[in-house]
């Protein structure tokens, strides 16, 4: 067959109002698309969006800008202090008026509302046990404020500067309870935590083993050691007699072996962070185990043995010691023992515990074992209940948030029934933004989810302390990051952004305290 090159060039060719019309259906098609095309997008996948550009932004109309917050006036009067010279031996038994560098009352004029406690209508003495304990306890025993929260607090992060704040303005030192396998351990600026790879952990958050008989430490987290260890015998007794006819008798725990299990916690002093925090005078190891064991400490090169007793529920063993440099604990002999966390304290004044918990919304608490943790509170002296959660729950964009208060409202409860009347202050989640088509927004529902823990809050007669509004609300955090003030995630503080919102609550706290007429 011949090809007929005439009508085949012609074949090839369009013509201009051939050309015209599928233009013209292609854009017709496109426009129907434009319109008809969800504005928020099509989920594909849990994380994944398909989305198609709007009309308003094909027509290229204006569309309402979101506020800008002007950070300078957010932040008015808000100082994060420098650690003056505070480097020389401190203890709070010891701390005199003239050591004190905070400020010891902060007016109310001083505090914007925006920056306010709120004070639950139904308990206006919602404080009061943390006003007494700050004011008058402080000064001759330790008195003990937990700070919960989620990865916005972990390596030591708020924590830090408010126990400066607080351990400057009411005596006291030390990092207060220090647990194994933390999140981001390696941030803390005070001290650094190492432990050998046979510790394992159970945590009421996360995706960690539970305890068991829901048996967690003041951290929420358990300690165990794993593998072979040697067993309690018997009680030696050896009586000798000095060349003067004295007799001395010597009793020695007798164990099945020699050491097996190889084990330690190392607690390292680091020179950055306040000088207060990496200073003690108090050791506590907090335990429970069912038989004697034997307990190695090593502390700036000085070895001390000695018998750990064995208790059935809680057990609390004591040293008074003082870490320059490095403190080695291990269990070199008998069954090894179930940890809930080293506390490093002064004699008095205030510890600030700082429990982060990365992943957490602040649910689990309900879950533990109140017997134990009532008795943890008491020993450990408790007066007070930081929670600060919510970043975690943002991204599980709802309609209202009901449930989340439900669930806050039953975690306040234990703290409650752990001690009636402690001081319990909820910190809602702090400003957060996404990136949609190349521009930060602040996530919608964080007012939904604050108004949620406020609510909890409040209604359980406890104090609320609005970060979100704190920071500056809508859009703060896009200022924060330029700033410098949160990391590029546009959700986790920087240290430097840590210390405002350390300062802020510092004066926010000290602003309802001075409200309460405590008998000295």
């Amino acid at each position: 067959m011949k090809l007929d090159k005439d009508k085949y060039l012609e074949s090839r060719n369009f013509k201009p109002h051939k050309t015209f019309l599928a233009l013209l259906l292609v854009n017709l098609l496109l426009g129907l698309i434009v319109y008809f095309f969800p504005k928020e997008g099509i989920p594909i996948s849990s994380y994944e969006k398909l989305k198609f550009v709007s009309i308003d932004e094909l027509l290229q109309k204006d569309t309402i800008e979101s506020p800008k917050v002007e950070l300078e006036k957010v932040l008015t009067g808000v100082k994060p202090l420098e650690q003056t010279d505070d480097t020389t031996a401190l203890d709070s038994s010891v701390v005199s008026n003239d050591s004190i560098i905070a400020k010891k009352t902060v007016k109310v004029d001083d505090i914007p509302a925006y920056r306010q406690i709120w004070m639950p209508d139904s308990n206006p003495k919602a404080l009061q046990m943390l006003a007494k304990a700050l004011q008058v306890e402080s000064k001759q025993k330790v008195v003990r404020i937990l700070h919960y929260g989620d990865s916005q607090i972990e390596g030591d992060r708020v924590t830090n500067y408010l126990r400066y704040r607080l351990q400057s303005t009411y005596g006291g030192t030390g990092a207060g309870i220090l647990l194994p396998k933390e999140p981001a351990t390696d941030s803390r600026r005070n001290i650094l935590i190492k432990e050998s790879e046979n510790y394992k952990k159970y945590a009421i958050y996360g995706n960690k083993d539970k305890a068991p008989e829901n048996k967690y430490g003041l951290g929420g987290t358990t300690y165990t050691i794993t593998g072979p260890y040697t067993s309690f015998v018997r009680w030696d007794t050896t009586v000798t007699t000095d060349t003067l006819g004295n007799s001395n008798t010597k009793i020695q725990a007798i164990f099945s072996g020699e050491e097996k299990n190889i084990n330690y916690l190392d607690i390292k002093m680091r020179h950055m962070g306040y000088s207060r925090s990496r200073q003690h005078t108090r050791v506590r190891l907090l335990y429970q185990n069912t038989d004697i064991s034997q307990i190695r400490l090593e502390n700036d090169g000085n070895t001390l043995k000695e018998i750990l007793p064995s208790t059935s529920v809680l057990g609390v063993s004591k040293w008074r010691l003082s870490t320059n440099k490095k403190l080695r604990i291990s269990f070199p002999q008998g069954k090894t023992p179930t940890i809930y966390g080293v506390a490093l304290d002064g004699n008095s004044g205030v510890a600030v515990d700082n429990f982060g918990m990365r992943g957490s919304s602040g649910q689990g608490f309900s879950a533990m074992n109140l017997s134990l943790y009532s008795r943890l509170v008491k020993q450990l002296n408790v007066r007070a209940v930081i929670m600060q959660y919510g970043v975690n729950v943002v991204p599980n964009a709802l309609a209202n948030y009901d449930y989340y208060k439900r669930s806050m409202k039953s975690q306040i409860a234990i703290f409650k029934r752990a001690n009636p009347g402690i001081s319990i202050i909820v910190i809602g989640p702090s400003d957060m933004s996404k990136n949609e088509d190349g521009e930060y927004a602040s996530y919608e529902n964080i007012p939904l989810i604050r108004d949620a823990m406020k609510k909890a809050a409040l209604e359980s007669g406890c104090c609320f302390w609005d970060l979100y509004e704190a920071m500056g609300g809508e859009n703060a955090m896009i200022e924060w990051v330029d700033q410098g003030l949160a990391q590029k995630d546009y959700t986790h503080l920087t240290y430097k952004g840590a210390k405002y919102v350390g300062e802020m609550l510092f004066e926010a706290i000290q602003h309802r305290i001075n409200q309460y007429n405590i008998v000295q």
